[in-house]
């Protein structure tokens, strides 16, 4: 694929991207050949495989807190791919935090891309956001392992043993 030919076609992704048409960002990228897609357009086939996943084509899953895990995984493991070339990048490590954001039950991998997004562009407002949003994230699971295990203590002293036939203290 030629320079000016590439450029028109990533300029395309923008704005089918901007429209929240994702599944024709994947056509078209798709159509390629994997050995003639490079970085940048695997890079940009991950970002429409994680945003279908998360938002649908034109948001049909926006509010309803659905994701896809297979999409989602599917955008990571194209990430991953090209994890040598991108763990340098900003835009890759911002990628692979909302991935992961989206993708796992924790924040802890998120935040591992995110603070190195941060690291890469320190002044990227989106990345400084990412950052916050996932050590808030960090707080709650903390407070909630606190939580569950304040309660199975709690559990443990008062019920009763199946033995004796007594309560544990």
């Amino acid at each position: 694929m030629e320079s000016t030919e590439k450029t028109k076609l990533l300029e395309q992704i923008e704005q089918w991207n901007s429209k929240d048409e994702y599944s024709r960002c994947i056509r078209v990228i798709e159509a390629i050949p994997e050995q003639e897609r490079g970085y940048l357009l695997t890079v940009k086939l991950s970002r429409a495989y994680s945003n279908l996943a998360v938002l649908g084509d034109h948001r049909e899953h926006g509010t309803d807190g659905e994701v896809d895990g297979n999409l989602i995984q599917h955008a990571i493991e194209l990430l991953e791919s090209v994890r040598f070339r991108g763990e340098n990048d900003p835009y890759w490590n911002a990628r692979m935090g909302y991935s992961c954001l989206m993708a796992y039950c924790s924040a802890s991998t998120a935040y591992k891309y995110a603070k190195r997004w941060l690291t890469l562009a320190p002044k990227d407002p989106d990345a400084q956001k990412l950052v916050r949003d996932c050590e808030g994230y960090l707080e709650e699971e903390k407070a909630l392992e606190i939580d569950l295990k304040e309660r199975e203590e709690f559990i443990r002293r008062e019920a009763p043993d199946d033995e004796k036939g007594v309560i544990c203290k």
